[in-house]
């Protein structure tokens, strides 16, 4: 699935549970409220990405760019985000397991996820 294919999907509200997205360049795009449930994510540039209201539940966003992504209220529970660049995205009330946080880059004066 390319970047083209991803917004199309997302703009009809299908779901991309399983995709793999490695590698796509996705950043600026919104992706709010969109099911990627179990994708491949890894080193995919997200910067600027609206990802509110999103479930990422068991995705694989090592090495990811999340710069500046809007993640507020998203679920990323049992995702794995090592090595991740989460510098200024905003994560207020994101639901996220703090274990696969090891090794992520978070810094910036952004709100911060809650357990």
């Amino acid at each position: 699935m390319d970047a083209n294919a991803v917004k199309q999907a997302v703009r009809e509200g299908k779901s991309i549970t399983g995709e793999d997205l490695s590698g796509l360049d996705l950043a600026g795009f919104d992706l709010s409220n969109a099911d990627l449930n179990k994708c491949n994510l890894r080193e995919t540039n997200l910067n600027g990405a609206n990802l509110s209201n999103s479930k990422l539940i068991n995705c694989d966003l090592r090495k990811a760019n999340l710069k500046e992504a809007n993640l507020f209220r998203a679920d990323l529970s049992g995702t794995r985000l090592r090595r991740a660049n989460l510098t200024g995205s905003i994560r207020l009330e994101c639901t996220i397991n703090q274990s696969a946080l090891k090794g992520a880059i978070i810094t910036g004066d952004t709100p911060y996820l809650e357990d």
